[in-house]
């Protein structure tokens, strides 16, 4: 008689999550840095809002490892308002 319940897919789909959820939010630490560096200012980062709002969408869309709405969107509104924050953060810097 075998296992009726294994647990390698859910730790593969914990794991994933962890490495996906991981990349994403050093999504804010890169754009805060290019800001710092002068490759970006804080003036075109708010120009690109929309193709951002996009390009969060599409990321979280495609990197998040299971296929519910729920873990898109728990993974594209922290990294969107993140977006936000390094806009913010930019502005207070003067760059």
């Amino acid at each position: 008689m075998g296992t009726l319940y294994a647990p390698d897919p859910y730790l593969r789909l914990v794991m994933l999550l962890i490495v996906a959820y991981g990349i994403a939010f050093e999504f804010p630490v890169v754009l805060v840095a290019l800001e710092l560096t002068g490759v970006v200012t804080s003036q075109k980062l708010r120009k690109w809002r929309r193709g951002a709002i996009v390009g969060v969408t599409l990321f979280a869309a495609i990197f998040t490892p299971s296929s519910d709405p729920i873990s898109m969107f728990a993974m594209a509104i922290p990294m969107y308002l993140f977006y936000e924050g390094a806009i913010l953060t930019g502005r207070i810097l003067g760059k």
